[in-house]
């Protein structure tokens, strides 16, 4: 099985590029102070992951969200919608 930097770097003929969003439930440990339970869990939620103990992702958990899959435009697209966008703006409020 290939690794994600071997499959980056043995680009296939004509495929493209897609940004894929993906999802996924972590789960670890974090030692905080606080008075009660309510003010530790409030503290736990403020908290970024890299201050969390043992964090790892739970098994299976992973979930892409095929809807939202999206080419990632190339520079011709870009370049294309930038001139369609001149065209429009020009037709409905004439050339400055």
């Amino acid at each position: 099985m290939r690794t994600p930097i071997e499959y980056k770097r043995k680009k296939k003929a004509g495929t493209k590029k897609f940004i894929v969003p993906v999802t996924w439930v972590m789960a670890g440990e974090v030692v905080v102070e606080a008075k009660n339970e309510l003010e530790a869990n409030n503290l736990a939620y403020g908290l970024t992951l890299d201050k969390f103990e043992n964090a790892a992702p739970i098994n299976f958990s992973l979930d892409v969200d095929f809807d939202m899959i999206e080419e990632v435009p190339t520079p011709e697209d870009t370049q294309a919608a930038v001139e369609d966008y001149v065209f429009w703006r020009e037709a409905t409020e004439g050339v400055k």
